[in-house]
Parts: C-alpha cells; structure tokens; sequence
C-alpha cells in the first residue's frame, strides 16, 4: 500500500522537568519559536497507564471546537464512540500543570487527551511504582492509534486554525505565563 504523507510535519516531542517547573516544553518554546508559531495542533497525553477517553481542547481559541469536530467526524466509529471530545472554556482559566499549556498559553491549539485514571494519581504517580508492569496493551494501543490519528487528521486540515483568543486571561502566578511567541535568545544546551 501507499504510505501517508502528511501535507504538514508531524512532530513528536517528550519533555523533562515536567514537574520542576515544566523546564522542557518551556525551553523547546523559547528556542523553536517558528515551530511554535507554525503548530497547528498539539495534542498532550499526561497520564499513566489507562485508555484515553476524553480529548479536550484548550488556550482559548476562537473557533478551535469546530476543527476537534470535523476531525472527530473522520474517526472509525469504535474509536470516536469511546471518547468524549469537549470544546474549551470561553475563558481560559487555570490551564493545569501539563506541558501542552505551555503550548496553549502562546496560543497554540492545544488538547489534552485525557485516560482512565487506574489509580495513578493515588498510587503509582511520582513513585517507584509507576512501572512496566502496569501498561495495559489494548489501552496503549488504542491510545497510540487516537494520538496518531488526531495528528494526521491535524496535519491534512486545509484550514490553518486562527490563533484569534477568546476573552480572559491566564491566571498571573502560573509557570508558564505568556503573551506572545517568544524570541529566540540564547540556545539552552
């Protein structure tokens, strides 16, 4: 068969210092710019093991929603049925602690995708507990499959998402706080 390919790059990022500050997306921000500027879609997994089952826009755009449901719309039944797709809040309020507000807060459309909890937050997160061992392969494949498509469905979109912001404001003490695309200073190497 014919491979895919995608009118848009399809990027794939991992960052570190999630939790001491959100050190890796905010780097991969100042440094990259351009990409930045140039996303049209960000989509953010953050959670343990568990199937993905709700994928929620963010950063208050304009109009995001309606790009989330054409793409919903071009997903097998099987997959689109099993998950809840939800429109950001008018305002943006507090965007939480995960790397794709970093992302939202530059205006970036950015959704989380959201899975079961299986007790992450209660037992395994931030711990020496949060292993191998708990990976649910039918739930990693269905979310390596949601993810994927998502982006490809984001990357072929004939529309580029305006970054026009709904009204609101992010909260002041919030670690990724931003106004506009910062400017390439320094590399951090």
């Amino acid at each position: 068969g014919t491979l895919p390919r995608p009118k848009r790059t399809i990027l794939v990022g991992h960052w570190n210092g999630e939790e001491q500050g959100l050190n890796g997306s905010k780097a991969f921000s100042e440094d990259h710019p351009e990409v930045v500027a140039g996303l049209q879609a960000l989509f953010n997994q953050d959670n343990g093991t568990g199937r993905i089952q709700s994928v929620s826009g963010s950063g208050g755009l304009a109009g995001i929603n309606q790009h989330l449901q054409r793409w919903r719309s071009m997903l097998p039944d099987e997959i689109s049925n099993a998950v809840q797709f939800r429109a950001p809040a008018t305002i943006p309020g507090n965007p939480g602690g995960t790397d794709g507000a970093v992302f939202a807060c530059f205006g970036t459309p950015s959704f989380g995708m959201g899975a079961v909890g299986w007790n992450y937050s209660t037992y395994t997160w931030h711990t020496n507990r949060d292993t191998y061992d708990k990976v649910v392969f039918d739930d990693l494949k269905h979310n390596a499959t949601l993810a994927a498509t998502m982006a490809y469905l984001a990357s072929e979109d004939p529309e580029f998402i305006k970054r026009d912001r709904s009204p609101g404001t992010w909260p002041a003490n919030w670690p990724a706080n931003c106004g506009k695309v910062p400017r390439k200073t320094k590399p951090r190497y």
